[in-house]
């Protein structure tokens, strides 16, 4: 690495954030991007917010930091006008695009640096970002655009599925997904067979791709395994290790197109009714399986009128002869 100081730049902090996810240590970051672990240690202790390290939010934390000054601290006009807008109800955009347009085309300050100005300490001091639409006290990170990037190459898209297990024509086909809780690394992976709708939820005690894909892969194998031709998952870093799946189960796995979770509909409508259940601040570590075994029971038990008012357990047994047995997650 040498001695010679690297500033981390933004296209790093895509990367640093897209490596912690997946568990690597800040000594292994820094070697593999060429940084000091020290440089890393400074980022992460100066750039992170209450929500953890955020790429947006860090570069913006960085970019007012090493500011000398800000256009509209020195602009007095300026800025009474722009606050005046936003109390308006115009966005940034808007009130950017205005001054554009009456300026005969000449910019007078780009939306960004309004921005900047409404998450500086002034803009905070004043409240501004109370007249955003969404009143968010911080800058909403915008990362998921790389996430598609790391195991896009190899995997098979949603729209590569044969149209009988769109049509729900035949048994064997499911998605997963993982329910979160606040504050928690422990979460739930959820299963649901796309015919008889049954429902599967595991305790997981990780979001690390290899040992939720070995959750998975013990759950299915010895439970599911005559009952699995394919899984359809999201695009979510905790679901890197596909082709473990995909080799252990002997099945076709399937994603999602970016952000558009809803092509699974399945299971995202199961998450809806296990968060009736167990809603997002949940101490889920404090639940045992057998507990979630029977919340999950009550839905498999209750008669659903797209499968003519049977149950989804019933339907399952019809077809496999039997039913799936929860077992305790240990990762």
């Amino acid at each position: 690495m040498g001695n010679c100081y690297k500033h981390v730049q933004p296209p790093d902090r895509l990367l640093i954030y897209e490596l912690l996810l997946q568990g690597i240590s800040i000594p292994q970051i820094a070697q593999k991007l060429g940084f000091h672990k020290s440089t890393l240690y400074r980022e992460l202790i100066r750039n992170s917010c209450k929500y953890g390290y955020r790429p947006d939010f860090a570069t913006q934390q960085a970019t007012l930091r090493h500011s000398k000054y800000m256009k509209l601290d020195q602009d007095i006009d300026l800025r009474n006008l722009i606050i005046s807008q936003l109390k308006n109800g115009w966005s940034p955009e808007l009130i950017a695009g205005r001054l554009k347009l009456s300026n005969n085309g000449r910019s007078v300050i780009s939306h960004e640096a309004i921005y900047q100005y409404i998450y500086s300490s002034s803009g905070k001091v004043l409240k501004l970002y109370k007249y955003l639409r969404k009143e968010r006290h911080f800058r909403y990170p915008r990362v998921r655009r790389r996430r598609k990037n790391i195991f896009n190459e190899t995997k098979a898209p949603i729209k590569d599925r044969d149209e009988s297990i769109n049509d729900r024509q035949e048994y064997g086909h499911w998605e997963g997904d993982l329910v979160l809780f606040s504050k928690q690394k422990t979460n739930l992976i959820t299963l649901r067979e796309r015919k008889s709708r049954i429902i599967v939820a595991i305790k997981n005690h990780t979001r690390k791709a290899e040992k939720t894909a070995k959750t998975i892969i013990k759950y299915m194998k010895y439970n599911l395994n005559k009952t699995v031709k394919s899984i359809t998952l999201d695009n979510d870093l905790s679901f890197t290790e596909f082709k473990s799946l995909k080799s252990s189960l002997n099945a076709d796995i399937y994603f999602c197109e970016p952000y558009k979770s809803y092509q699974k509909g399945a299971i995202e409508n199961a998450n809806k009714l296990i968060r009736t259940e167990l809603p997002r601040k949940t101490h889920i570590r404090e639940i045992t399986q057998p507990e979630i075994d029977n919340i999950i029971n009550k839905f498999n038990n209750r008669p659903m009128k797209c499968l003519n008012y049977k149950t989804p357990n019933e339907v399952f047994f019809e077809h496999f002869k039997t039913l799936p047995i929860l077992i305790e997650s240990r990762t």
